[in-house]
């Protein structure tokens, strides 16, 4: 008979070939693709030939084996020998077919060969006393052996065009893929080269970010309701139901060969400690080679089922955040409209997407991983009772009592991380108002204002993070005294049981103590495990809760319940009522409206226009009543003009346009007016409408929606930034009698105050007092109707594009620059360590140090000590128990030292620091580094780059220190027990050090890309939710979830690549790890006689951690270098881009001349000329002198110049020539920001709200006016009802500590367009009085501020510019199209009129009468 070790290898082989049979069968259903016609057919037919002569001569060996047989048969080696010749036969005929169809090797082919050849050769070397045992399997090995070589050299089918769409891990072999070998071409070319995006293969098919978000919709369209918070988790499960159990199997084999190691351990300690004359024969030789193949195969197999279980986890961790982002995107694409919250809606978005969702893409790992270390600790915990007895429940006290501790601290995790993402969500949404409006702030003078509360929201979120940093420090405190102090108190309970109550052992010897030790190593890492997966949890399970949140409030949809207009009407309102307030905004609105024609909607500011508008959209759900349309797809043009980036062409196509809708283009464009400004354009990126005029953007906008051939468009004052000429043009081109839009037959409805449009409109509708006030034709109303005229000089001259031409090229050499910035900086770039190190503080560094060094003593000697303590036969038992104790209180103690020195010294100081850095360099660029640079890709910078310095940055700086120290340790301590792996050390340094060179190179550029195109899907959602109204309206929806789909998958391709190459990195060294361990066995082994067996267990007990040493080592080095790429990216970014106070030809002096310097406000242009980047002229040899408290009208037509003497004055734009002085001085010798604070008060086209911050901030940045005034302010401009419903208390005198200035103004009613422009004339009243007080005279500066308003409106405009400003003895200078509403309060001796053409003056005239004649003619 055999020995049981032969019998056990060939019932091996005959499951290996019985399976692989089965296997065969199964594989023949998914082979029905045809063979390939170019094949090399010769061999296929050598494989299948070969493979059936390797079958008849198995078939013979048996038949021999049979027939010389004197007494009954082997069993085990004759069914193993039975099973090959049918698998063989298999084999043969799968070879061929999948030779002729696969452009690779059969996985399930060379997963059969590998396995028999392991089988064959194991079984060659282990004698047996069959006779001819050994020629068969000679023989099917080496059959083997020639068929693998073939299959893996020879050629097979040709790449089909759809192997090209493969990702490189699908065209690799199984053993590729187990190896991570398929990564090796990715490493070197980006060790070669700098990869660039097209040099990176495709995501898998299986990880298709398209369908995992239609999964994740799907699933959470049929959730169980009512909804629990549970509802979110069982919808993502059963989205992601397949890859999660995949998982389950690779993981069950690393419990395997994990909790072997302690077996392993155990059985090299007792063949050295055994009797040497009864091991000195043939058995020990027998037993020293299956010791050293059993470390093989655990220690490989370890490695192999790692890798296999963390790439299933990464592909896992991915198709979440597909499904999590493909569903918020969804949510946010049929989430209602609200003016008020865009900006909190984009925050909350971007906060999900940059805090939330990483953190719920590591759930999956958290679940896989909980269940999988209990079940170890079971394993565990059995193996420790064989050992040490009843002991073996002193650990598992350990364990609940510091799982309950560690509970506690967790449960006060929950609500201080969400109070943490909240504060986070705070910042980022100041940080997007900041950055989306940068021009805005600067004009209006607020910019220190608004940069010092993103401090203070960012000093709050430091503080509200400094909350759970100390709950870390405590949770870490309570998970590691588990591992620190269980295995010293069980050994030494274990002794004195054992010493003086007579228990089990009698004493510790070495096989005991070091597999106890082991044992205790892999128990206790799982408890630690299970226990640090808590917060984990509890902090996805708040992440989860944030999201459905999210989910709920959008998930009810807008509510689009419009009915279908039939019988050749367009838009029918029947018994509408609209808004939910009391009294409703519109009630009982009855309209009709037939194909083709042009309606006008008219009324005074808060009438409720828009929000008509918006309900004919579907944006709106009427209260009562019902809305029928002729399509659903409506061209719309909002109020505030949203413009997405790309070029004006794939604007105003609404991305790639057709060949045959070139002309078509073409007409659009000119009936536009925008034929040589689009000419200029090209290709540029407009950068979403950035850099164009009030006027240029509108027009856009109005070429988009006449573009898209609707049925119905909508327009809702899209003429108030034009000016008269270019307003009669456009309009005659597309409504006059043979306008485009006429001849399209489309129906279309304005909104306007304009009484120029009621003579060509075919009804007109006034809105007023809640409803409709009059409708009808021109002629039926006309005597009822405010009248408002608008008379601009017509000019023959060219209009000036007044945009600055910056190229999207430049944006995009400036990323390509700071990327080679940063891969081109060294590995351990001292400069960059510095910069970082200030901002940590050195003594900050020298703390964590001080405490990183004894930790890593502590933690590693006792494995010495237990060695002095076995070899002490019993003598000094007191000495070592409390040697051995007081270690673990030191490791612990030191520990605990280092978490508060990193989490609660470090991270908050640098996380500071490093962010007031950041946030001076952005908010003091010029705007030209806004022009060229994408705001989500600076907002990445703010979100992103600052997660990785708050959380990965300190984190990975305390693990490399740590992780060295420990390696220097553990290094020492191993040469110590074991003098000959002395041998293998500079082979091993050499090979990490080649590693990670290797490695870390593109790791860094592949952190970089994703980081890059991360920036793109935060774009993409800021585009879908600035833009939603445009993009359903036009129903570009489609387009919108095709762009992020695509942006999502470019930036995972990046990361799932450097997931895989950490995986790479993980199996090279643990494959390093396990040819050492082996290496010590194998000493264990053949030098029984100069080894004892304490130092053989100090040494495998040292190499089951110091794999995981090494490896966390490269780890966090390669995180440190990564994370401090955004540190890197931050001091390129402060060294590189151009501050506004830092311009060639600036002179700052000193300035201190307080508010009360501006005394008379006198200002004089001399020659001042400024030319724009692209060489367009903005103005041209402009010289006027303003007198003091005059008030300058600026008209022109649009292009002409008239907002940029406004940008000038405010030195937004740079003087090319020519001075400005104001009262005598040269305005370049003013610091920027004192000049817009203290010497101007502007009121821009646009208004800058910030949703978030309180009505108080929101007018009075600075805090400095009393409650009396604010109310009084909005009283006069008639909006405090709209803040107020009980105003007329407040009028009373009752105005300090008013809690209505102190709500947000998310919490009010959304505002209009025309109540927008009253409420950013209101701040610049409060601005005025503010600098009043303090002595200074500042000049006001007015840029279209009737544009959107009414004539009541209007009136009250010019009212409070009367008597806020020109009363009150200010310079006031304007741009205006409407001069007739300017008559009231006008005195010829004051007002002028400035007619600006091509940059110039073109004529002064004095008097608004005077001017309206002048223009006129």
């Amino acid at each position: 008979m055999l020995s049981n070790a032969g019998s056990g290898i060939y019932w091996s082989s005959a499951v290996l070939d019985l399976s692989f049979f089965l296997c065969f069968f199964c594989r023949q259903g998914s082979l029905c693709r045809p063979p390939a016609s170019n094949t090399t057919k010769w061999l296929a037919r050598l494989k299948a030939l070969l493979g059936v002569l390797l079958a008849a001569a198995l078939q013979g060996y048996l038949v021999r084996y049979l027939q010389a047989l004197d007494g009954p048969p082997d069993i085990a080696f004759t069914v193993a020998l039975a099973c090959s010749t049918p698998a063989s036969l298999a084999l043969a005929f799968l070879l061929s077919q999948e030779h002729q169809r696969l452009s690779r090797p059969s996985d399930l082919a060379v997963l059969y060969l590998l396995l028999s050849i392991i089988c064959d050769g194991v079984a060659l070397t282990v004698s047996s006393p069959v006779i001819l045992s050994r020629q068969p399997l000679l023989v099917r090995l080496l059959g083997h052996l020639v068929l693998l070589l073939l299959e893996y050299l020879g050629p097979c089918a040709p790449p089909t065009p759809e192997d090209a769409k493969l990702s490189a891990e699908e065209q690799s072999t199984i053993v590729s893929r187990a190896f991570f070998g398929w990564v090796n071409p990715i490493l070197a070319k980006g060790y070669k080269n700098i990869l660039i995006h097209e040099d990176l293969p495709p995501l898998s098919r299986g990880m298709s970010p398209e369908a995992a978000r239609e999964a994740m919709i799907q699933a959470w369209s049929q959730r169980a309701k009512p909804e629990t918070k549970y509802s979110l988790p069982f919808a993502l499960f059963k989205c992601l139901k397949q890859p999660f159990l995949g998982a389950i199997v690779p993981r069950l084999f690393v419990t395997l060969f994990r909790y072997s190691q302690p077996v392993l351990i155990k059985r090299s300690i007792r063949h050295v400690t055994a009797a040497t004359a009864r091991d000195n024969n043939n058995n020990n030789d027998n037993a020293a080679y299956w010791l050293v193949l059993s470390g093989i195969v655990v220690y490989a197999g370890l490695a192999i089922s790692t890798g296999i279980y963390q790439h299933r986890l990464n592909r896992l961790t991915l198709l979440t955040r597909s499904a999590l982002t493909g569903l918020i995107h969804h949510t946010t694409l049929d989430a209602p409209s609200s003016p008020s919250q865009g900006t909190e809606t984009e925050a909350e978005a971007i906060t999900l997407m940059s805090t939330d969702t990483p953190t719920l893409g590591s759930l999956p790992e958290t679940l896989h991983e909980t269940w999988a270390e209990s079940l170890g600790v079971a394993i565990g915990t059995a193996q420790l009772a064989r050992e040490i007895g009843p002991v073996f429940a002193l650990p598992l006290f350990l364990i609940l009592l510091s799982s309950r501790a560690s509970a506690y601290v967790a449960s006060h995790l929950h609500p201080r991380t969400k109070a943490w993402n909240a504060a986070t969500q705070r910042r980022l949404a100041a940080v997007t108002s900041l950055l989306s409006s940068v021009k805005l702030v600067r004009v209006l003078g607020v910019q220190k204002f608004l940069v010092g509360r993103v401090g203070e929201l960012r000093a709050e979120e430091i503080s509200c993070a400094e909350g759970v940093r100390w709950v870390q420090v405590g949770y870490n405190a309570s998970a590691n005294a588990l591992g620190l102090f269980a295995p010293g108190c069980t050994l030494v309970v274990f002794v004195l049981v054992a010493t003086y109550a007579g228990g089990r052992g009698g004493g510790l010897d070495a096989e005991r103590a070091f597999t106890v030790m082991a044992v205790l190593g892999v128990l206790t890492h799982p408890a630690n495990m299970v226990l640090t997966y808590v917060p984990r949890a509890v902090a996805a399970m708040a992440g989860l809760e944030r999201v459905q949140g999210f989910l709920m409030r959008g998930g009810g949809g807008r509510g689009d319940k419009r009915g279908v207009v039939g019988d050749g009407g367009s838009v029918k309102l029947r018994g509408v009522t609209l808004g939910a307030r009391d009294p409703p905004l519109l009630k009982g609105v009855d309209v009709d409206i037939g194909r083709g024609k042009v309606v006008v909607v008219s009324g005074p500011v808060g009438a409720g226009k828009s929000t008509l508008l918006k309900a004919v959209l579907g944006e709106v759900a009427p209260v009562r009543g019902e809305i029928a349309v002729a399509e659903k797809r409506i061209g719309y043009c909002a109020q505030r003009v949203w413009l997405p980036g790309g070029s004006v062409r794939s604007v105003v196509c609404g991305g790639e346009m057709k060949k045959e809708e070139e002309e078509w283009y073409r007409e659009v464009i000119e009936a536009c007016c925008l034929g040589s400004e689009a000419e200029g354009w090209g290709e540029e990126d407009l950068a979403g409408g950035g850099r164009l005029s009030g006027g240029q953007r509108q027009r856009v906008a109005l070429a988009r929606a006449v573009f898209a051939r609707c049925r119905i468009v909508l327009l809702d004052d899209v003429f108030s930034a034009l000016d008269g000429e270019t307003e009669r043009r456009v309009f005659e081109n597309l409504l006059g009698k043979e306008g485009l839009l006429r001849q399209l037959k489309t129906t279309v409805v304005l909104v306007s105050n304009s009484t120029q449009f009621f003579a060509a409109a075919d009804y007109i509708i006034v809105l007023g007092d809640g409803g409709i006030k009059e409708q009808g034709t021109w002629d039926e109303i006309r005597e009822k109707t405010a009248a408002i005229a608008k008379f601009i000089p017509s000019s023959s001259g060219q209009r000036e594009n007044g945009v600055a031409q910056n190229s999207k090229l430049t944006g995009q050499l400036r990323a390509r620059d700071e990327a080679e910035v940063d891969l081109a900086r060294k590995t351990g770039d001292m400069a960059l360590y510095g910069y970082y190190f200030r901002c940590v503080g050195y003594l900050n560094l020298a703390i964590l140090t001080c405490f990183v060094v004894p930790h890593t003593f502590f933690v590693t000697i006792p494995q010495y000590w237990l060695e002095l303590w076995t070899d002490s036969s019993g003598q000094d038992t007191a000495f070592y128990v409390c040697g051995i104790l007081l270690l673990a209180f030191l490791s612990w103690t030191t520990t605990n030292g280092i978490m508060w020195s990193t989490l609660i010294l470090l991270a908050p100081q640098s996380g500071l620091r490093l962010h007031q850095r950041l946030l001076d360099v952005v908010s003091g660029a010029s705007l030209s580094f806004f022009a060229e640079n994408d705001t989500g890709s600076i907002l990445n910078r703010f979100s992103q780059d600052m997660q990785l310095i708050d959380n990965r940055l300190p984190m990975a700086l305390h693990g490399v220190e740590v992780q060295l120290s420990k390696l220097f340790f553990q290094v020492c301590l191993l040469l110590v027990t074991q003098k000959f792996l002395g041998l293998l050390l500079p082979i091993c340094a050499l090979a990490v050090y080649l590693v990670q060179k290797v490695y870390l190179r593109t790791s860094r550029q592949l952190r970089f890309l994703e980081l890059e195109s991360r920036a793109a899907v935060f774009s993409s959602f800021l585009e879908s939710t600035e833009g939603i109204e445009t993009i359903r309206a036009f129903g570009w929806r489609p387009l919108a979830v095709r762009t992020n789909i695509s942006r999502l998958a470019n930036s995972q391709v990046p990361e799932f690549l450097l997931m895989a190459l950490q995986r790479w990195l993980n199996i090279v060294l643990d494959l390093m790890a396990a040819g050492v361990s082996v290496g010590v066995i194998v000493l264990a082994a053949w030098l029984r006689d100069r080894v004892s067996g304490g130092q053989v267990g100090v040494a495998l007990n040292i190499m089951l951690v110091v794999n995981s040493t090494l490896l966390k080592l490269v780890q966090t080095w390669t995180v440190l270098e990564v994370s401090l790429g955004a540190v890197a990216r931050m001091r390129t970014l402060e060294r590189t881009t151009e501050q506004e106070e830092e311009e060639e030809g600036e002179i700052v002096p000193g300035f201190e001349g307080g508010q009360g310097w501006l005394g008379e406000g006198r200002v004089s242009f001399k020659g001042v000329e400024v030319i724009y980047s692209g060489g367009t002229a903005a103005l041209q040899d402009f010289t006027l002198d303003v007198e003091p408290g005059q008030r300058v009208v600026l008209c022109g037509r649009t292009g002409s110049g008239k907002s940029s003497v406004l940008l000038t004055l405010l030195r937004l734009t740079p003087l090319t020539s020519g001075t400005i002085e104001l009262d005598g001085v040269d305005i370049l010798t003013l610091p920027r920001n004192l000049l817009r604070e203290r010497c101007f008060v502007a009121v821009p086209q646009d208004t800058l709200l910030l949703p978030r911050e309180t009505l108080r901030f929101n007018l009075d940045p600075d805090h400095c006016a009393p409650d009396d005034v604010l109310i009084h302010t909005l009283q006069t401009a008639n909006l405090w009802h709209h803040f107020h419903s009980s105003a007329s208390n407040d009028a009373s005198g009752n105005y300090h500590d008013n809690p209505t200035l102190d709500a947000p103004i998310s919490t009010f009613p959304p505002f209009s367009a025309g109540q927008l422009q009253l409420f950013s004339l209101c701040r610049a009243v409060v601005k005025a009085e503010i600098l009043r007080g303090g002595g200074s005279l500042p000049i006001v500066l007015l840029d279209e501020v009737t544009s959107a308003l009414d004539a009541a409106a209007e009136d009250t405009v010019h009212r409070i510019i009367d008597e806020e400003f020109s009363g009150r003895g200010h310079t006031v200078i304007m741009v205006s199209h409407r001069i007739g509403g300017l008559f009231r309060g006008s005195r010829p001796e004051r007002d002028v009129v400035v007619w600006m053409e091509d940059g110039r003056v073109r004529e002064v005239v004095r008097g608004l009468a005077a001017a309206m004649w002048d223009g006129m003619e």
